[in-house]
């Protein structure tokens, strides 16, 4: 039985860091990259999908993506870095330091890759 209750309470524990991370993504990401289809006269930044549709393209795996770009890319963003196409319409993003701690950013670059999916190239290419 005390097994059972912490199991429960382990796997209560995940599902809140995913609620936390998708939170802190929601309050803090997504008033610029939108999660749905952008409206192209008012978006100021590429959305999330179209995002990781360019990381997906680009990095080789989830664990590259996440420590070698997302987690410094967003505190550091440079143009000679960035891997969306899109840096040349929306430029590149401001840096987020001070807007996001780095233990709020690990959490949402592993539920982004985990939760976000990729678009197909099809999907992509119909914006």
């Amino acid at each position: 039985m005390k097994k059972i209750i912490i199991s429960i309470f382990a796997f209560m524990a995940i599902l809140s860091a995913n609620d936390s991370a998708k939170e802190i993504f929601m309050n803090k990401c997504a008033v610029c990259h939108t999660m749905g289809k952008p409206n192209h006269q008012t978006a100021v930044a590429p959305p999330a999908r179209g995002v990781m549709f360019h990381m997906n393209e680009h990095f080789a795996n989830d664990k590259e993506m996440i420590q070698d770009h997302i987690n410094d890319f967003v505190l550091n963003p440079s143009k000679d870095r960035a891997i969306c196409k899109s840096v040349r319409r929306f430029g590149v993003m401001p840096s987020q330091k001070g807007n996001i701690t780095k233990e709020e950013l690990a959490k949402v670059a592993v539920w982004m890759t985990e939760h976000l999916g990729a678009m197909t190239p099809k999907e992509h290419n119909k914006k």
